[in-house]
C-alpha cells in the first residue's frame, strides 16, 4: 500500500472516530474506593502516581501487601510516562517478559514469556480471558497488571506463565476531558481522547478515542496505523448496584516486519547461528505484496452489587470477535542463501477469525467463624471460543526455489522477480509477480470450560494469615485442518483440580513474609489454535501439561503505603511441556521437563516527589529433559531482566524522569544454538504543566539508537528493537 493511500484511508477512518468522540484522553480524578474489609470491589487510580494498593479482580482476597505471590500493577500514569502506545511496548516495564516471535504458528501478533514460559493464552480483559492473536493497544486501559508463576486456580486452564489482566477504562463518577496530541520524528502522529460525563445523580457515559498514523524508527518502510474507539455508559453510579456495558473497537493497517535473517546453518563455528551482519534498517519485506489488517470489536455487560457491608455480587460477560489477516516476509527462512548474500523472500500467512465468550459470576464475602476472619471468594465461570484461519497461498509467478537443493538457490531470475533480495541493500519496492489466493484448507479449532473456584484468605492473628484456593475445571476441546503432517481431526477431553496456598506472616502491619505453592494444567488445545498449546492429532490423548510454582518472599509498604517493596525466591517445575504449530499440524518443541528458579526483587509506588516501577529478574533455566539438550537453557529465557522506570516531579508543575531495560543473552532454541547478545536501552521524559487546562510531555526513547534484538525465532529470523525516536505530546484538559 503506498504511503498517501496509506495515510488517506488512515484519516478519513480516524475522522469518523473521531467526529463520535470529541476530544480527550482521561485525566483520573479520584473515585472513593468501594471495598469490604480486605475485599476490593473497584479499583481507580488514586493520584498521578504510580501507587497501587490493591488488583482489580473479585478473585482478590488481600492487598499486594498479604497476596504470597509477585505481582507487578502498571497504572496508566506510567504508560503516559514511558509513551507506550502497545501492550508490547507496556510490557518492557515489566521485569522478567520477554516477547515471542511466531510460536504454535502464530507469527505477527502478541507473544510475551513470563519468566520463560509463554504467556499467549494467559491475557484477560477485566478478569475474564481474552483468546485471539491480536496485536493489543493501552488507548482504553486503566492499568495492567501481571501475576507471576503458575496459578489455574485463579485464572482457570493453562495460565502457566502466570496471567496478564487489562483493566478498562468504563464509564464512572465525575466529569472530566481531556484531549493529547503527539507528533515524533519518522512521522509519528496519534492523538487521543478521553471524555466522561456523569448525567444525574447515578448515571454516567464515557468515550475513549485514538488515532495513530505512524511509521516506525529504524525500521525502512515499517508503518503501524491504528484508530479505536470505547463507548461506555453506567448506571446506579454511587449505589449499591452497578451495571456497565462498553463496547471496544479497533483496527489496525500495518507492515508487518520480520526483520533480519539468521545466519546460514554452518556458517559458524558450531552450528550458532545469529542475526545477520548487516544495517538493521534492513527491510527484506515486498510493498507489493506483504500486509497485516486487524480487527476487533467486544461487547462487555457488569454487574456489581453491593447485598450488605460484607457480601459483595458480581458478574460480568464479554464477547469478542478479532481478526488476523497478514503476509508478511520471512527472510530466507533458514534456506542457506545468506551466506552466499542473498535472502530469499519466503511468506508467512495468516486469515484468522476468533469468536469467543466469557463470563464469571463471583460471591465475596468477609465474615468470621470461631473468632476467625475470612476473607472470601468464590464462583462460577465459563468460557467458549471458535477459531478458524484460512492461510493464504502465495505463488511466486515463474521463479521456484527449493531449500532442499543448493543448487536452486537465488538467482537472477528470482531478484528480477522480487523473490529474492541482496543480503545488504534490500529494496522493498521491487515489484513482484506473484500471485496470491486464500488456501482451499482451512484450519479450526474451539474449546469451551466449565469452572468452580473458592479462595480464601484466613486471619489466625494479627499477625499470621492463610492464604488459599482451589478450582475444578471441565475443559473441551476440538480441532481440524490440514498442514504438512496431514489433514486430522483431533478432540480433547479432560477434567481436573489445580490448587494454591500460602502461609503469611506479619511481623509488622506494613510487612509481610510469605511461603507459596501453586500449580497449573494445560490441556491439549488451550489457546484455541491461537499459540502454541494448539490441538492436533498427535497430542489429542495427551493429559494436560503440568507447571508447579514454589516462591517464599517478603514484602514491604513505606510512605504510608505509597511504596511497595517485593523480594522472592522461586521455583517452577515443568513437565510433558509439547509445543505444536498449529497450521501444520507438527510438533515443533518436546521438552518432557525442565526447571527454571531464580529471584525477584522490584519496588514500585510513589516516595514523596519521586514515582518508580523497577524491578530485577534472575532466572537458571535448565532443560531435564534426558536428551542432547539436558543442562541447556530455555528458549526465550535470558537468565537477567531489568525494567527501571522513574519520575521526579522536580516543582508542583515540572517533572523529569526515564528508564533503563535490559536482558542478557537469550536463545531461541533448545539446542542453544540460535542466539542474540544482551542489551540495555535508555529512555528519558521531561513534563511541564503550562497551566491547569495545558500540559506538554517530551519523550526521547532508545537514546543511544541501541539496536538489540527484540524478537528471536527459530530458525527463521531476528527482530532488532525501533530505533531512537523523539516525541512531544500536548495535553488539553477540559
Amino acid at each position: 500500500m503506498s504511503s498517501s493511500i496509506r495515510h488517506a484511508k488512515f484519516l478519513a477512518l480516524g475522522c469518523v472516530g473521531f467526529v463520535a468522540t470529541a476530544p480527550a484522553l482521561a485525566q483520573e480524578t479520584p473515585e472513593e474506593e468501594t471495598q469490604l474489609e480486605g475485599v476490593a470491589v473497584t479499583y481507580e487510580s488514586v493520584d498521578d502516581d504510580y501507587s497501587v494498593p490493591d488488583i482489580r479482580s473479585p478473585k482478590s482476597t488481600a492487598p499486594l501487601i498479604d497476596t504470597p505471590r509477585i505481582v507487578t500493577v502498571i497504572p496508566e500514569e506510567v504508560l503516559k510516562d514511558t509513551a507506550s502506545f502497545s501492550l508490547q511496548e507496556a510490557l518492557r516495564t515489566v521485569p522478567g517478559i520477554t516477547l515471542g516471535a511466531g510460536e504454535g504458528g502464530v507469527a505477527s501478533a502478541d507473544i510475551p514469556f513470563i519468566r520463560g514460559v509463554d504467556a499467549t493464552g494467559d491475557v484477560f480483559v477485566d478478569g475474564v480471558r481474552d483468546i485471539g492473536s491480536q496485536t493489543r493497544e493501552v488507548f482504553a486501559l486503566e492499568a495492567i497488571e501481571v501475576a507471576k508463576g503458575p496459578s489455574s486456580a485463579f485464572g482457570g486452564r493453562g495460565t502457566a506463565a502466570g496471567a496478564i489482566n487489562l483493566v478498562s477504562k468504563v464509564a464512572r463518577a465525575g466529569d472530566f476531558a481531556e484531549v493529547q496530541a503527539t507528533a515524533g520524528t519518522e512521522d509519528f502522529y496519534r492523538v487521543t481522547a478521553d471524555v466522561n460525563q456523569e448525567l444525574g445523580d447515578s448515571f454516567a457515559v464515557r468515550l475513549v478515542g485514538m488515532y495513530q498514523d505512524a511509521m516506525i524508527p529504524g525500521r525502512d518502510e515499517v508503518y503501524d496505523d491504528r484508530w479505536g474507539i470505547t463507548p461506555s455508559v453506567s448506571f446506579g453510579v454511587g449505589e449499591d448496584v452497578t451495571a456497565t456495558l462498553d463496547y471496544y473497537h479497533l483496527e489496525t493497517d500495518a507492515m508487518p516486519d520480520y526483520g533480519l535473517p539468521l545466519t546460514s546453518r554452518n556458517q559458524l563455528p558450531g552450528g550458532v547461528r545469529e542475526p545477520a551482519d548487516v544495517d538493521p534498517d534492513n527491510f527484506y519485506g515486498l510493498l507489493a505484496r506483504d500486509f497485516q489488517e486487524t480487527r476487533v470489536d467486544a461487547v462487555t455487560f457488569q454487574i456489581d452489587a453491593q447485598v450488605s457491608d460484607n457480601v459483595v455480587l458480581s458478574h460480568i460477560t464479554r464477547y469478542s470477535n478479532s481478526r488476523n489477516n497478514y503476509i508478511v516476509t520471512n527472510p530466507d527462512d533458514s534456506a542457506g542463501n545468506v551466506q552466499n548474500g542473498y535472502v530469499w523472500r519466503n511468506t508467512k500467512s495468516r486469515n484468522s477469525l476468533n469468536e469467543g465468550i466469557a463470563s464469571n459470576s463471583n460471591l465475596s464475602a468477609v465474615f468470621e467463624t470461631g473468632g476467625i476472619e475470612h476473607s472470601l471468594s468464590t464462583g462460577f465461570e465459563f468460557t467458549l471460543s471458535d477459531s478458524t484461519n484460512r492461510n493464504y497461498s502465495v505463488e511466486t509467478g515463474s521463479y521456484r526455489f527449493n531449500a532442499d537443493d543448493p543448487d536452486s538457490g537465488c538467482n537472477a531470475q528470482g531478484l528480477a522477480e522480487g523473490n529474492c533480495a541482496p543480503l545488504a541493500n534490500p529494496d522493498p519496492s521491487d515489484p513482484w509477480t506473484g500471485s496470491i489466493t486464500r488456501s482451499s484448507s482451512p484450519s479450526s479449532a474451539s474449546a469451551e470450560d466449565y469452572s468452580v473456584y473458592l479462595f480464601d484468605t484466613v486471619t489466625l492473628t494479627e499477625s499470621l494469615l492463610l492464604n488459599g484456593g482451589i478450582r475444578w475445571t471441565k475443559f473441551n476441546a476440538e480441532g481440524s485442518g490440514c498442514g504438512r503432517g496431514g489433514c486430522y481431526n483431533a478432540e480433547n477431553e479432560a477434567d481436573f483440580v489445580t490448587w494454591q496456598a500460602g502461609a503469611i506472616f506479619k511481623p509488622t502491619g506494613t510487612t509481610s513474609l510469605y511461603a507459596s505453592y501453586g500449580n497449573s494444567k494445560t490441556p491439549p488445545g488451550t489457546t484455541v489454535g491461537e499459540g502454541s498449546d494448539n490441538l492436533g492429532s498427535n497430542n489429542q490423548l495427551n493429559e494436560p501439561q503440568e507447571y508447579e510454582n514454589y516462591e517464599i518472599g517478603a514484602k514491604a509498604e513505606l510512605f504510608e503505603g505509597g511504596l511497595l517493596l517485593s523480594g522472592a525466591l522461586f521455583r517452577v517445575d515443568r513437565n510433558n511441556i509439547l509445543q505444536v504449530d498449529s497450521d501444520a499440524d507438527v510438533v515443533t518443541d518436546i521438552f518432557d521437563s525442565a526447571r527454571l528458579q531464580g529471584v525477584e526483587v522490584s519496588v514500585s509506588g510513589t516516595a514523596g516527589p519521586v514515582s518508580l516501577v523497577v524491578g530485577y529478574t534472575y532466572v537458571d533455566s535448565e532443560l531435564t529433559d534426558g536428551s542432547a539438550n539436558d543442562g541447556n537453557r530455555l528458549p526465550q529465557t535470558p537468565e537477567h531482566n531489568l525494567a527501571a522506570t522513574l519520575d521526579w516531579e522536580v516543582t508542583p508543575r515540572f517533572s523529569i524522569g526515564g528508564g533503563a531495560y535490559g536482558a542478557s543473552e537469550k536463545f531461541a532454541d533448545g539446542g542453544n544454538l540460535v542466539r542474540a547478545d544482551g542489551y540495555v536501552r535508555f529512555d528519558a521524559h521531561a513534563a511541564y504543566e503550562v497551566s491547569d487546562y495545558l500540559g506538554i510531555r517530551v519523550n526521547v526513547q532508545n537514546i543511544s539508537d541501541e539496536r538489540y534484538i527484540v524478537k528471536l525465532r527459530n530458525p527463521h529470523f531476528a527482530v532488532p528493537a525501533q530505533g531512537r525516536q523523539a516525541l512531544v505530546t500536548l495535553t488539553g484538559r477540559f
